[in-house]
């Protein structure tokens, strides 16, 4: 048995008053350092290609096969505590998930499969997945931006490469009349919206023109949004209302921060796949090295801050954050940080 040692109170005092001090100092100079272990997914026969969040933290990650032989779809929900499971998910023939977008219970994916466009309502309460049908004529949904459980705006593709933009007031079981926009390009596509009809859509042609406006009144007329003439591409949009993007230069990615009519920009070093905020002034941005590596990152109006990760085999494809948590996707992984 040890000796025991009595302390003079007055000693245990200090120490406690130091130590104290010690958590303050490290609290307001020292940056809390960023980091994120990834899980398996819990299929290997689809790859994990979108996710999305709802407000309450509750996280859907969808993927498919796009096989003819074989359809196979996945879908898997991350709970409040953190714990993921398997959901049961239809089949879809040459099925693929290109968009995903929650409110506060409900979530909404889009795609193609073969004999059109695809298009899931997931409860994040119970798990249940419902199919509708997208808007008339459609082939596939390229984005969706939900504001509520109930209304959602999509931009989707009809025939001959139309890009049309409709919307939803009564959770999928109609659309509005798809309105064409003759003046997008179907290349690269980005959807954020305030309201149903207040949305601002981004798009990015094939000769490297990105073209931002927005409309308040559901596409029935749109206003230019000037960007700067270096953007190659705008991949992620989020407005509240002001905007934060994910865009491409010829030299690099960058996050592109909206102030009045100037845009502010914070080149990255690795090739971006995705952006998404949890707050107006913190987003996760995802992708990889040069080297094929995964890459995360922090972006603040303050810098980037490097997100350690571990068990991350590929790189990272897409991204969902809410102020509770983010959740980032690669083929066969699934990535949750706290912001």
């Amino acid at each position: 048995m040890g000796r025991h040692t009595s302390v003079p109170r007055h000693a245990l005092r200090a120490a406690s008053l130091l130590a104290g001090a010690l958590v303050l100092v490290g609290c307001t100079t020292v940056p809390r350092a960023l980091a994120a272990v990834g899980l398996p997914s819990l299929s290997l026969d689809a790859p994990l290609t979108t996710v999305a969040c709802t407000t309450g933290g509750t996280c859907v990650a969808l993927g498919a096969s796009g096989g003819a032989n074989a359809p196979s779809t996945t879908a898997q929900i991350r709970n409040q505590k953190g714990l993921w499971s398997a959901l049961r998910a239809p089949a879809a023939l040459l099925a693929t998930f290109d968009t995903g977008s929650c409110a506060s219970t409900r979530c909404y994916f889009g795609g193609t499969k073969s004999s059109g466009e695809l298009l899931w309502a997931i409860n994040a309460n119970n798990g249940a997945i419902n199919s509708l049908a997208g808007p008339p004529g459609g082939v596939v949904i390229r984005n969706v931006s939900c504001v509520n459980d109930n209304e959602c705006a999509v931009l989707d593709v009809a025939a001959h490469d139309a890009l049309r933009l409709s919307y939803t007031t009564n959770a999928g079981t109609t659309w509005s009349a798809p309105r064409t926009l003759r003046w997008a390009s179907v290349a690269d596509t980005a959807l954020s919206c305030l309201a149903v009809t207040d949305c601002f859509v981004a798009s990015s042609s094939a000769r490297h023109v990105v073209t931002l406006r927005q409309t308040l009144n559901g596409g029935a007329r749109f206003i230019s949004v000037p960007t700067p003439p270096t953007w190659q591409s705008l991949t992620s949009l989020q407005c509240a209302p002001q905007c934060t993007a994910l865009v491409t230069t010829a030299s690099a990615s960058a996050v592109a921060t909206q102030v009045s009519t100037t845009w502010h920009q914070s080149p990255l070093s690795f090739h971006a796949a995705a952006l998404s905020c949890a707050t107006t002034s913190a987003c996760l941005v995802v992708g990889q090295r040069s080297n094929a590596t995964p890459d995360m990152v922090q972006w603040t109006p303050h810098g980037v801050r490097p997100v350690a990760l571990t068990y991350v085999p590929s790189n990272l494809t897409d991204v969902a954050c809410r102020p509770s948590v983010c959740v980032a996707i690669g083929i066969t992984t699934v990535v949750a940080l706290q912001p």
